[in-house]
């Protein structure tokens, strides 16, 4: 156990040790502590197809990834403990479901397990920013409506329903009853104080110590211990020195985040070219997917990359989210894009939206539908932008409070202008003919013809791609530079399947007794196309529903009808706030 540094086919398993482990080594993780018994090997042939098949074959868990940790193995513990309720993840939904649970029944032992050092995940760079009021029905089944066309019918909409009914006594629990602070900065929705949900986590942290919640850092849990298939009867963790503790519980809630930090994992659930998706966050390895697959839940779902605007670089050598240059290149309305043939490739008027569809994160998604696609600019960019002339911050705070802010480019200019994704030259025409270099398929003339259509547009031609003039910006001025373009990706989406308590199901919609998730661990939310407002307020949402529904079936439990406080969240936004699009 660490010390927590505040702001920043399936297996059985009796409670009290091993029934069916696996045959596989467990990885570095595991190294020391082998399962007891087989129950599943690799046959040769299935070892020798495509080379060796690695642990997660022979379990069923993660079918095809290495798992060099052996998430979802269970292994002999080094200890016991036994408590009531395990939490894994002290994000948003992790610091929810410990502390609602804890409050509603303050004799319950409660432990939140983390993996960093450090509390909050990725809810620590999450801006917020949620439905704030409960909608009436009327209400919500138009609101539904709207998220189920903007995501293309295919989400779970009675999640959403529930969501948009109890939005409200959740964030009246978040903002009022724990004073988390929120600010309304122009973006479009109240966000967290200063932007980022570090100062949630700052606020909510005190608060869950006071309560009485068993905070474990550097504590990476890997696998649950489960009495058959439908039932989870506990966890087992790694500490930081090695040890493997079980932990004996009445309910477990995974809210353990996405796959974003481990693309060996993610190119199994992920049906994206994951070369142009650069990943942001912390410790998203899919954790919490393997461990529910070792249920009846089976294999988790398709994951969603939620990116925002398009981003420059690779996978593997991105410029970098925080990056003035990434930002300047990749997040503007003025921004120029062509495909692997040279051309621009999709309506640029802005017609993108349906229902509330936000441009930014359709974007990506335009991006991805190309096997390349370059990001131009040339000097006059340069010199507008470090004038202080842009559209969009790397997220909505930045946009709402930075506009007019120089952005410092030409630093970063030099110090990417020797990376594979970065070219520069003297000619539009020597830059196309370095491109083509590099991308056979590349149509130097086309190019050509291109950027002087482009140009004639900023002078008042008709844009054959509608953008509006405004944000034409003639590309005359050498030098001129290209960048491989692709995706800012906050983190994936999906995988777990729940139902509106938050329970996981198995795949007729039976409960798992026991075992909970949230956050954006869940599927239901989003389809190919990050719909916005699904990352904090999911997480929020989930964990409340989790932590009412376990105290009153999991540990016997009455929840009061108060729950969520006294103070509405009309009172801190004023009598005439209308709910808008989400953001978090």
């Amino acid at each position: 156990m660490g010390e927590h540094t505040k702001n920043l086919d399936r297996r059985t398993f009796l409670k009290g040790g091993i029934v069916a482990g696996a045959a596989a080594a467990a990885g570095s993780m595991l190294a020391a502590c082998a399962p007891q018994a087989s129950v599943a090997t690799a046959t040769p042939s299935s070892a020798d197809e495509g080379g060796a098949r690695g642990a997660s074959d022979a379990t069923g868990v993660g079918a095809g990834y290495a798992n060099p940790d052996g998430v979802g193995i269970p292994v002999t513990p080094s200890t016991t403990e036994d408590a009531d309720v395990v939490v894994i993840g002290s994000g948003m939904g992790g610091f929810t479901a410990a502390m609602l649970t804890k409050e509603q029944d303050p004799d319950a032992h409660v432990i939140m397990l983390e993996k960093q050092s450090t509390l909050g995940g990725n809810t620590n760079f999450a801006e917020g920013g949620a439905g704030f009021l409960n909608m009436s029905p009327e209400e919500a089944r138009a609101a539904v409506q709207a998220d189920m066309i903007q995501r293309n019918f295919v989400v779970d909409a009675s999640l959403f329903y529930a969501l948009r009914t109890q939005q409200g006594d959740c964030s009246d629990w978040l903002f009022g009853k724990h004073g988390v602070p929120l600010k309304d900065y122009g973006s479009g929705q109240p966000l967290y104080e200063g932007g980022s949900g570090a100062s949630a986590i700052a606020a909510l942290t005190p608060q869950a110590e006071a309560l009485g919640v068993d905070i474990r850092t550097e504590s990476r849990a890997f696998a649950l211990v489960m009495e058959d298939d439908y039932q989870v009867t506990g966890v087992q963790y790694k500490t930081a020195d090695g040890n493997v503790v079980q932990l004996n519980a009445k309910a477990v809630v995974v809210a353990s985040g996405g796959m974003n930090t481990n693309p060996e994992l993610l190119k199994l659930y992920s049906n994206v070219d994951l070369g142009k998706v650069m990943p942001l966050g912390i410790g998203q390895d899919g954790d919490g997917h393997l461990m529910v697959e070792q249920t009846a839940h089976g294999r988790t779902g398709l994951q969603t990359i939620d990116g925002f605007f398009a981003g420059i670089g690779t996978a593997d050598d991105p410029c970098g989210f925080n990056s003035d240059l990434n930002t300047a290149a990749g997040f503007q309305f003025s921004s120029v894009f062509v495909n692997q043939y040279g051309n621009r490739f999709y309506d640029e008027s802005f017609g993108f939206n349906t229902g509330s569809q936000l441009f930014f994160t359709c974007i990506p998604q335009v991006v991805l539908s190309q096997r390349q696609a370059f990001a131009l600019f040339d000097e006059s960019y340069i010199q507008k932008w470090e004038a202080g002339q842009w559209q969009n911050g790397h997220n909505g705070f930045d946009s709402a409070t930075k506009q007019g802010t120089p952005l410092e480019v030409r630093a970063e200019i030099e110090k990417v202008q020797n990376r594979d994704w970065f070219y520069q030259a003297d000619t539009i025409e020597e830059l196309g003919r370095a491109l083509a270099a590099d991308v056979e398929s590349f149509d130097v003339e086309g190019f050509i013809k291109t950027i002087e259509a482009y140009n004639a547009a900023s002078e008042g031609a008709e844009d054959e791609y509608g953008k509006p003039q405004e944000f034409i910006w003639a590309l005359k001025t050498p030098p001129f530079y290209a960048a491989k373009a692709g995706v800012n990706a906050y983190n994936t989406n999906g995988g777990i399947h729940i139902n509106t308590h938050a329970q996981v199901v198995d795949p007729n919609g039976k409960a798992i007794a026991g075992l909970y998730a949230s956050g954006i661990a869940t599927a239901g939310w989003d389809s190919q196309v990050y719909g916005g407002g699904t990352n904090q307020p999911v997480a929020l949402w989930c964990s409340c529903a989790a932590a009412r529904h376990l105290v009153e079936h999991r540990l016997g439990k009455t929840v009061a009808d108060d729950w969520m406080g006294d103070v509405p969240m009309t009172s801190i936004l004023g009598e005439s706030y209308a709910n808008a699009n989400p953001l978090g």
